[in-house]
């Protein structure tokens, strides 16, 4: 019952538990993503998250009432693509033959539109921080709000990947988190590439993805 009320509470900042923030409260969780996603959790602070919001420390308070809630309302906020994703998955055909193509498409393709947008491009980078984070299991973003989706997204893997070992899907679902994470740094690629890359990035991600699940 306890673990309960911890939940209602982490999800109830500042009353937003429609899911429908004010504008002063979007305002200041967006300010927060990018602190969090440079920071991390333990790194970024009030002060912090305060100067980059242009608030006082008292009124981001009087919003979240501690740094947790203030960290676990930004992904109740984007939980709209975590929603995309399970619309996208939940209207595809598992018995057609491209079918592990349409799930890997639902998978990373509302995520990738984020990086269309310079803003949105931050909370990717959260993400990837929050999933890579050993700490993160304390904090029930990824529990409460991402393992529901994984599951789904499993039990698809697991139709139209029958014949895979028992255990295959779960790490095939978790090593596939890890490549799209990682498309989130586009600046890397510059390091590494002899030219500048003129690819496709979405498609060869999508390709690489699939060939793995098809083929591991």
């Amino acid at each position: 019952m306890a673990a309960r009320r911890t939940t209602t509470q982490a999800s109830g900042a500042a009353g937003e538990q429609t899911g429908q923030p004010s504008v002063r409260v979007r305002t200041l969780l967006r300010a927060a993503e990018k602190v969090f996603a440079v920071e991390g959790y333990h790194g970024a602070t009030m002060r912090q998250l305060a100067e980059a919001a242009g608030v006082s420390v008292s009124l981001l308070m009087y919003h979240f009432k501690s740094k947790e809630q203030l960290y676990y309302q930004i992904f109740v906020h984007r939980q709209n693509i975590n929603e995309q994703r399970r619309a996208r998955l939940q209207a595809v055909d598992l018995d057609r033959p491209d079918a592990l193509e349409e799930i890997v498409a639902a998978f990373i393709e509302p995520v990738l539109a984020l990086h269309d947008d310079p803003d949105d491009l931050w909370f990717a980078r959260l993400v990837l921080r929050e999933a890579a984070d050993p700490s993160s299991q304390q904090r029930q973003v990824i529990s409460s709000l991402f393992d529901p989706m994984a599951r789904e997204f499993i039990a698809a893997l697991r139709r139209v990947l029958s014949e895979k070992p028992e255990g295959f899907h779960e790490w095939a679902y978790l090593f596939s988190v890890g490549a799209l994470t990682q498309s989130a740094f586009e600046t890397r690629i510059g390091n590494l590439a002899n030219a500048p890359s003129t690819g496709d990035k979405n498609a060869s991600l999508r390709s690489f993805i699939t060939a793995a699940l098809r083929y591991g």
